[in-house]
């Protein structure tokens, strides 16, 4: 899934974005906090999902390599 998002430009814009996230990362936590696992098996997700973020992230900033269209 791809997310498009447009920053915003004002600093009340900035601020409610960021009051926003805040409560969607408050959400997921309290959500891993109930699942019925160790607290390293907690700590294991999170890392994942932070490992995988960053490496998805990494490969957008890549530069684009443009295929051949030739066929030989």
């Amino acid at each position: 899934m791809e997310v498009f998002l447009i920053m915003p430009t004002s600093p009340e814009d900035r601020a409610k974005l960021s009051y926003e996230l805040a409560k969607f990362h408050a959400q997921a936590l309290k959500m891993v906090q109930k699942l019925p696992w160790s607290t390293e098996q907690k700590l294991a997700l999170i890392d994942a999902v932070v490992e995988h973020c960053k490496q998805d992230n990494s490969e957008k900033n890549r530069p684009h390599r443009k295929r051949s269209s030739k066929t030989t």
